[in-house]
């Protein structure tokens, strides 16, 4: 059985560069005219080049999303996006809508096209439909189980594609019109306002200012929210059932998300077919307990999701580690450091180095810019700072994002006044 790739998302340069280094295969960028995360950074023309070069001179591939349902306004836009596309030569890009697909194979025909999940495909005949079309990879319906998905497979044999991390939308195939209803932003052109996150309650018309409780709890009703997705634990299963890419969403994330669900799952991927390793699954799920999310569930790969997965249970959203500042380079035991939060000698840190997982450091021997020694420094600052050995350039440097909290708590056990 061929390893899936573990396809990640880039929602900036920064975002490209810490997928790649945390071990992704491929990337999936997009210019924000074009893709349905329209406020994600983005790449932009001579941005666009540079993701590629930059993805290709480390043995990386690049999918470019243009999977937008176009207006007739959109069309000529769209046509010079293509040719645009057709000289800096992405491996692939991502459509939904089946008449930018035909303008590809007709202005650039040499790029690979891959049907975004957005198309809704969730039986055979779509498949071999889009097959016979020349598509050289479908985005499969969340909304597949995995005996589904083996069928699929066994009929065709074109790549399969699945979401295995990251949020959920509520409607079909995430063709969502909330958004445009509430705030006049499409979610089907790039605008999503993510409306199906916010606070509910029922009124009924004739008893205005009564909120009656449907499912509801201290903070609110959230029907329309789902947990987001998880499938660490069946990765095999899918790589069984034909899936050849393993697909993690978040565009809109930040750095620290990015960084620790690829390496994760990079780590997943590669465990695929040497047995289980309960310790080793157990730090998986330890590693993802520390980025932002709602809670996770399988989503429907093994059948309807569990009503409770729909809604919060009291929390929007759990992150129990926050991001210190990036690693610029290392000189011996120093590092060069880029801050994204305060920093202070002592405080404990956490490396995201492979090797280093659950290790706890004080932050010691810490020089501002000129060199000079400091007990603080604070975000956008740049400093040097002692590093076990095992850091590498491009590393995140994070801690949990409570230890103030528990650093008072036990100053005044101690009768410390200090804050």
């Amino acid at each position: 059985m061929e390893k899936p790739e573990l396809l990640a998302p880039a929602g900036d340069f920064e975002k490209l560069r810490t997928a790649l280094h945390y071990g992704a295969d491929a990337v999936y960028i997009g210019d924000s005219r074009f893709s349905l995360r329209g406020k994600a950074g983005n790449f932009h023309h001579e941005e666009l080049k540079g993701a590629v070069e930059y993805a290709h001179a480390h043995n990386a591939r690049v999918y470019v999303t243009a999977n937008i349902f176009a207006h007739n306004r959109d069309l000529k836009a769209v046509e010079d996006h293509i040719l645009l596309l057709g000289e800096i030569r992405p491996d692939a890009v991502i459509v939904s809508d089946p008449g930018i697909f035909t303008m590809f194979r007709r202005i650039a025909p040499e790029i690979d096209i891959h049907i975004s999940t957005q198309a809704n495909i969730t039986n055979t005949e779509t498949a071999k439909f889009w097959e016979g079309l020349g598509a050289r990879r479908l985005i499969l319906a969340r909304e597949l189980s995995v005996e589904e998905i083996g069928e699929i497979r066994q009929k065709t044999s074109i790549e399969l594609e699945v979401f295995v991390h990251g949020s959920i939308c509520i409607s079909y195939s995430g063709r969502c019109y909330i958004s445009s209803f509430l705030a006049s932003r499409s979610a089907n052109a790039g605008k999503c306002t993510n409306s199906c996150r916010w606070n509910y309650a029922l009124m009924e018309e004739k008893r205005q200012g009564e909120y009656l409780p449907v499912l509801e709890d201290e903070r609110g009703t959230y029907i329309m929210s789902s947990r987001d997705l998880c499938m660490i634990d069946h990765l095999p299963l899918l790589a069984e059932a034909g899936v050849s890419s393993f697909k993690i969403e978040g565009r809109m994330k930040g750095i620290n998300y990015v960084a620790g669900v690829v390496k994760t799952y990079r780590e997943a991927v590669d465990a695929i077919g040497k047995g289980d390793n309960p310790e080793l699954r157990a730090r998986w799920h330890r590693e993802l307990s520390m980025f932002s999310s709602r809670g996770y569930t399988t989503g429907m790969f093994f059948g309807k999701q569990p009503d409770a997965d729909y809604n919060f249970d009291g929390e929007s959203y759990r992150m129990s580690h926050e991001l210190v500042g990036v690693v610029l380079e290392v000189t011996g035991n120093s590092a060069k450091v880029a801050l994204r939060n305060r920093l202070d000698e002592g405080d404990p840190v956490e490396f995201l180095s492979p090797g280093l997982e659950g290790g706890r450091f004080a932050a010691e021997s810490i020089r501002n810019a000129e060199g000079v020694a400091v007990t603080s420094a604070r975000n956008e600052e740049i400093i040097f700072l002692k590093v076990p050995d095992g850091v590498r350039e491009n590393d995140l440097i994070r801690r949990n994002k409570d230890f103030r909290g528990a650093l008072k708590e036990v100053l005044h056990l101690a009768g410390d006044t200090r804050q």
